[in-house]
């Protein structure tokens, strides 16, 4: 049955271990993570140019947030 067969495709999985483990990360994304007290390159994010957290961009969003509000607008 197919589900036999998944049963035993994922324990094939885990026992060489490829399964897949979530990690969480400890800071803000941005062009590296830190994971497990070790910085990689962060493959997981779009911020490939570390401008999400930049001074300058976080203080201008924050004023147009207060200025124009955070909710989304259709037609």
């Amino acid at each position: 049955m197919i589900w036999d067969e998944l049963d035993s495709g994922l324990a094939q999985l885990g026992a060489d271990g490829l399964l897949r483990r979530r990690r969480t990360l400890e800071a803000p994304c941005g062009p590296e993570a830190l994971v497990d007290g070790r910085r990689l390159t962060a493959f997981c994010s779009n911020d490939y140019l570390g401008l999400a957290n930049h001074p300058a961009l976080v203080a201008a969003a924050r004023e147009a947030a207060e200025r124009w509000g955070v909710g989304s607008g259709a037609s």
